[in-house]
């Protein structure tokens, strides 16, 4: 059934219009999920598009929601799917959470009948969309004809928020009221016929340690992908819409990837007359196991007359990165020519079955354990010490051996599927606190702020300062040079670093954690409230807005610097050189082994200088005079205190001989009332650096006294 989406307008016939209108979308939505609201103001709050300015937006619960239906969503697959590895629980995972599936929940459960807004142009979208979605047969996991307004999405989230506040922050209760609404639960056998291209197609390159580039441009009415691997094209494709497009192109890349790359499987000591009983069933068994495509049979040569036919079979097989092409040899038996066909693929299927297992023995053979394992050797003194560091003494004890042991270490179960819940339960328990305790930050700004507390950089300090890293199993030789430079670095910090320090941090420090963090979650049987009591206080000291103001994230500052002069800003990987170059316009302007350190680089090229000084601000000297005394400390602390970022000093005139050198400087800041606009002033001419810096800050107060945002 086709809904049209109703937009509310401020301009309502009278306030208790207004009052049964949104009362009557409460009441339709609390029959819809047969749940009734403690606090209906959530709900409306949580139907109430950022466009309706006469009320408080979704905006915050959808925030929340995000994450809760995330973890909520990897309970059950966790524990639906105990022999899936944490790759393939991700595709599920982002099948099940994705813009497409939610936009389609809220299609078919009508939730977008009940959202106030004044964004008419939102109408003819969704509109369109639930027409296509109406034409839908089966299950659409990565996009149909018509791209899916993240509008849609959205209120699917901030319901959830709702529902979640609303039941006091219980996963479980929150999963029992608003579960339903999800089914179908995208499985795997249904994402196996519908694989994720573009996933599939990084994951073949990334392997082989190859960059992917995927380029999009307008042409006429289409949009058009075009996909680059190792700066040599491969495919491209058109579509209605930008997201299509690239679906299409993957798919296009990957067929002829796959094409190209076949490896023929060594066969040479294997003895070709040996029929492995029932191998074609069992070669298919394992390809399903491995979540592999099934094993693809041809006649690649026939001759000879009708009554003596003689075949040549051969059998692929697509691991994701290679595909593995077994050739049979060319025989004759006296038997009919389909048994003879049937015997010939099922010595194919044998050989290719013998060939895998020469394939892992010799990957076996060619292993050799590290040093420097002895101190690992005995698991339950680690155990131990991280039960003492938690204070926490685990029910299973198998599960922190399992947290504690990397998957270079094969002699056991690796810490992969407890990291991959981990990082959902982190997220969301990180999400509460946040949540709860910044009630008026926007939820861009809760989402920086869970980002610089979940972050890779974050979590492999708190390895380092917790000592997690001495507990782990290994047999990664690599490791213990890049952790050790890692934590001796980490030792010369002074404050709080967000977003990376000198030395990049190994992203094994964090999974660590994020795998202690899923063993504790499920020993509290998935209660997030006592896991975040157990695991909380490794996080501290959590990073607050104070401090992420402070430290900006220099990939979006060099983005907004480039943006507000429209200028664009390319990152690449460069294969020869194996460093990441940022380009301004098509211009060269840093380099370095990360994005971080290369816009870092960037910026420090572009002029952009940080000033660290701290005071409060005394305004009281500032009205009636022209320089003010300590103008720049006291711009730079306004700014903290009104949660801005750091202002911009940059050089404008730079005059006269060298030993009588003038200077004009100029400062820059952007101010949250309006996220794109930037405030720009000039000072006067000075003899110093110091003193022209002072002069333009001092410019900067009187123009935000004039604008009233002082």
């Amino acid at each position: 059934m086709y809904y049209p989406i109703v937009p509310y307008t401020p301009a309502m016939d009278s306030a208790a219009d207004e009052i049964t209108d949104i009362s009557g979308s409460v009441r339709a939505v609390e029959n819809l999920l047969e749940y009734s609201f403690n606090n209906k103001t959530l709900l409306e709050e949580a139907l109430t598009h950022p466009s309706y300015t006469e009320s408080a937006s979704y905006q915050r619960l959808e925030f929340l929601g995000d994450a809760a239906l995330g973890l909520a969503l990897s309970n059950v697959l966790f524990l639906a799917h105990p022999n899936l590895d944490p790759g393939q629980l991700s595709l599920l995972r982002s099948a099940n959470v994705s813009t497409e599936k939610f936009a389609r929940v809220a299609v078919r459960h009508g939730l977008h009948r009940y959202v106030r807004h004044t964004a008419t142009a939102l109408d003819e979208k969704v509109n369109e969309f639930a027409l296509a979605v109406q034409e839908e047969e089966d299950t659409v996991v990565h996009g149909g004809d018509v791209k899916a307004p993240k509008v849609l999405a959205d209120i699917v989230e901030s319901v959830a928020g709702a529902v979640y506040v609303d039941c006091n922050f219980d996963l479980r209760v929150f999963w029992e009221k608003f579960g339903r609404l999800l089914e179908p639960i995208v499985e795997p056998e249904i994402l196996q016929k519908q694989p994720q291209p573009v996933t599939m197609l990084y994951e073949l390159c990334h392997k082989d340690g190859r960059q992917v580039d995927i380029k999009h441009w307008r042409k006429r009415e289409k949009d058009i992908a075009s996909i680059y691997v190792g700066g040599q094209f491969i495919a491209s494709a058109s579509s209605e819409n930008k997201e299509n497009a690239k679906l299409h192109a993957a798919r296009e890349a990957l067929k002829k990837l796959c094409v190209s790359e076949k490896m023929d499987v060594d066969c040479s000591d294997i003895d070709g007359t040996t029929k492995i009983d029932g191998a074609k069933q069992k070669l298919h068994e394992l390809c399903g196991k491995k979540r592999w495509p099934k094993p693809c049979y041809r006649i690649v040569e026939e001759s000879g007359p009708f009554h003596e036919k003689r075949y040549v079979c051969s059998v692929e097989i697509n691991t994701v990165n290679k595909v593995l092409h077994v050739k049979g040899d060319e025989k004759s038996r006296e038997m009919k020519s389909p048994e003879l066909k049937m015997l010939k693929i099922t010595v194919c299927a044998s050989l290719m079955l013998r060939g895998l297992q020469k394939i892992h023995k010799r990957i076996i053979e060619n292993y050799t354990p590290g040093p420097g394992e002895d101190y690992r050797t005995d698991i339950s003194d680690s155990v131990r010490a991280v039960e003492k560091l938690l204070d926490y003494s685990f029910k299973s004890k198998r599960l922190l051996e399992e947290a504690l042991t990397h998957s270079s270490y094969t002699d056991s179960a690796s810490y992969q599927r407890l990291e991959w819940l981990g990082d959902s339960a982190l997220g969301l328990a990180v999400s509460n606190f946040l949540f709860s305790a910044h009630p008026d930050l926007q939820p861009g700004q809760l989402s920086l702020l869970r980002s610089a507390n979940t972050s890779t950089e974050k979590l492999a300090r708190v390895a380092v300062l917790c000592r997690l890293h001495c507990y782990f199993r290994h047999y990664a030789t690599a490791l213990d040079g890049q952790v050790r430079e890692f934590a001796l670095a980490v030792q010369e910090e002074d404050d709080t670093v967000v977003h990376g320090g000198a030395v990049r941090a190994p992203k094994v420090l964090a999974d660590i954690v994020e795998s202690v963090a899923g063993a504790v979650y499920i020993d509290c049987k998935l209660d997030l409230k006592v896991f975040w009591a157990i695991f909380g206080r490794l996080l501290e000291p959590i990073v607050d807005p104070e401090t992420l103001w402070k430290q900006p994230h220099p990939v979006t500052l060099l983005n907004e610097l480039c943006q507000k002069d429209g200028r664009k800003v390319d990152f690449k990987f460069r294969e020869e050189e194996k460093d990441n170059a940022v380009y301004v316009d098509g211009e060269l302007i840093a380099s370095a082994s990360s994005e971080i350190q290369a816009a870092r680089a960037a910026l420090k090229n572009l002029c952009l200088y940080e000033c660290n000084s701290k005071m409060d601000v005394d305004y009281s000297c500032i009205y009636g005079t022209t320089e003010i005394e300590g103008a720049k400390q006291k711009l730079h602390a306004l700014c903290g205190k009104k949660r801005w970022p750091k202002p911009y000093y940059g050089t404008v005139k730079e005059s006269g001989p060298f030993h009588e050198r003038r200077y004009v400087r100029s400062v820059e800041i952007k101010t949250a009332e309006n996220v794109w606009s930037n405030l720009c002033v000039e000072g006067e001419e000075k003899s110093r650096l110091r003193d022209a810096d002072n002069s333009a800050a001092s410019w900067m107060i009187r123009r935000l006294q004039e604008l009233k945002k002082i």
